[in-house]
């Protein structure tokens, strides 16, 4: 199955929806920079996922339409909070809102993207019972996501060597898989599927989250930045414990020569690229990105045995090919 001319097929019905909620305000500076990064694309799998789970489960995909712009926008506005928190300058290929605009601009962007999620949501055709269940599920996850984003930036500075394995998973599943999971479970309500089908739904896709951002640990030090329009490297510049770094420094004793390389680069915000090529290679050489790429495919597979509980159908068969597109892509 091409996963990618799918998901671009299936963008369409949301991109629209996504963009509608995105054109009305009088500041003209703020709206431009609200717009910025939903305007610029992207993989749209999030509300793409709502859409596919509530056919999948037996319901009518338009009417998770809304509900997937909402997770959508939310997803955007967090991406915008990140980028000034990492100090990125580039997304998507173009530059970062506040470095188009301003800090505080991109501050003021973030929370009015939130307030335009909360708009969609109250657009969604449910019965108030499953309006308030979907509301419920969206807060929460917004209020894990900045958990997650806390305990990624406690994480820099700590040392790597008082993190374990299982710190790195528990932080990713609030920042990233926590989504995904908002997206597949509210699908699977608003189609009206079975708690076993809704439980399901958020088990496979927080298999899909944590594929997802191993995959994008991965990519941030080997991806092309012409392809993935992020800066190769800057998770190493920025200090980010990933499970890739944690992994090496485990498996490299105090003494080895190579730790001392990737600690040189690890954090230092000056490193040159010859430092960052070198860390890269310390970590490729110990065994730690293969260690991350095989534990991302197992999260694939674990993540397909829950769509066992769907009957066969074509949206069944879209998000298992989904899942092993997340662990393999190139972007």
């Amino acid at each position: 199955m091409d996963v990618i001319s799918q998901l671009e097929k299936r963008a369409k019905n949301v991109n629209s929806a996504i963009m509608s909620y995105l054109e009305e305000g009088e500041n003209q500076k703020l709206l431009l920079a609200v717009q910025h990064y939903p305007s610029a694309g992207g993989k749209r799998l999030r509300p793409v996922l709502a859409e596919v789970v509530a056919q999948a489960v037996g319901g009518a995909g338009d009417k998770a339409i809304p509900f997937g712009a909402a997770v959508e926008i939310i997803h955007n506005f967090t991406l915008v909070h990140d980028d000034v928190m990492d100090n990125d300058s580039i997304r998507r290929g173009r530059p970062t809102v506040h470095v188009m605009f301003d800090e505080p601009t991109a501050i003021i962007a973030g929370d009015a993207l939130f307030a335009r999620a909360f708009e969609a949501l109250s657009e969604v055709d449910v019965p108030p019972h499953f309006t308030r269940r979907l509301l419920k599920l969206t807060a929460h996850a917004v209020w894990l996501i900045a958990e997650g984003q806390q305990e990624d930036m406690d994480f820099e500075r700590i040392p790597p060597t008082e993190l374990s394995i299982g710190d790195y998973e528990r932080m990713i599943w609030k920042k990233t898989a926590v989504l995904f999971e908002c997206a597949a479970e509210g699908g699977a309500i608003i189609a009206g599927g079975t708690e076993e089908q809704i439980t399901a739904m958020r088990d496979y896709a927080r298999s899909l989250g944590a594929g997802f951002q191993i995959h994008d640990d991965i990519l941030a030090l080997l991806g092309d930045e012409k392809t993935t329009g992020k800066p190769v490297g800057n998770d190493i510049r920025n200090g980010k414990r990933t499970l890739i770094v944690l992994h090496a420094l485990q498996n490299l004793g105090v003494e080895d020569s190579r730790r001392a390389t990737l600690m040189a680069a690890l954090g230092n915000a000056d490193a040159t690229l010859e430092q960052i090529r070198a860390a890269t290679e310390v970590l490729q050489d110990c065994g730690s990105i293969d260690h991350a790429r095989k534990l991302a495919r197992e999260h694939a597979a674990q993540g397909k045995e829950h769509l066992e509980v769907l009957k066969p159908s074509a949206e069944r068969d879209f998000l298992a090919a989904v899942i092993d597109y997340a662990v393999n892509r190139d972007i």
